[in-house]
């Protein structure tokens, strides 16, 4: 099979292209971790709704994690909370470069084309994507912090470059078939994360800033994790990504 057959909605500009055989992708990322969720809650977990501010240590040994609620009495904890762990790791004495890398996306429900796989484009740097709920255009890189306003027009460039890419797609779409988002993904200069136990405490332990790589590296991060609280070997050094390597800022 060649690439047209493999992917016949493509325009005829591309002439050429890498296939990567066994690449996988979530075709439903809410569905995902709604799943996850509910397996957490099956196995007796339970979720509380509060805002993070910090942690309350005896000496070295974590006694309660500070929250907009109240204190939750903790003995361990995991701070892996995506572009939100900077001010939670820097009250710990560990003060690491994290920046929101902010991306964006394009959804058409009910497109009248697709591609069968994740088609990226490399001069354009997006990727259009088959969803259970529609074509998704995604990419860009916006370095603008957490407190700034999504700015749309990005998610818009990302459609007209779609429709390049797929050229039967309509030349408009009624603005209820679309919608746009935008996310934080937390991204560090060197572009490795930040796993092992924190400055302050070994009771609380980094997972965090994984850039675009989030739900790839997720499962080893988990397991990582769960080795630290648990107390056992981790399944590799985690060393290179201490938060100790960008020293004391």
């Amino acid at each position: 099979m060649n690439w047209r057959q493999l992917e016949p909605a493509l325009s005829r500009e591309y002439i050429r292209g890498l296939l990567v055989r066994e690449n996988g992708h979530t075709s439903n990322p809410l569905g995902l971790v709604s799943a996850l969720l509910e397996h957490f809650r099956r196995n007796g977990g339970e979720i509380i709704r509060a805002r993070a501010l910090g942690f309350r240590l005896d000496g070295a040994r974590l006694t309660a994690v500070r929250t907009d609620a109240g204190d939750l009495a903790a003995d361990a904890a995991v701070v892996c909370a995506g572009a939100h762990s900077k001010p939670l790791a820097a009250s710990l004495g560990d003060r690491v470069p994290l920046e929101t890398e902010r991306g964006y996306h394009l959804m058409i429900r009910d497109p009248e084309a697709m591609p069968r796989i994740p088609t990226a484009d490399a001069d354009g740097k997006f990727v259009a994507t088959p969803m259970e709920l529609g074509l998704r255009f995604a990419g860009t890189v916006e370095l603008a912090g957490l407190d700034a306003p999504p700015d749309f027009r990005r998610a818009r460039i990302l459609l007209k470059q779609g429709r390049r890419m797929l050229p039967g797609l309509a030349a408009s779409h009624a603005e209820e078939r679309i919608s746009v988002w935008m996310g934080h993904r937390p991204s560090l200069p060197d572009s490795l994360p930040v796993l092992g136990p924190s400055r302050a405490s070994p009771d609380v332990i980094y997972a965090f800033g994984h850039g675009h790589i989030g739900m790839t590296a997720a499962p080893m991060t988990g397991k990582i994790a769960a080795d630290l609280v648990a107390g056992r070997p981790s399944p590799i050094d985690t060393a290179p990504f201490a938060a100790a390597r960008f020293g004391r800022m």
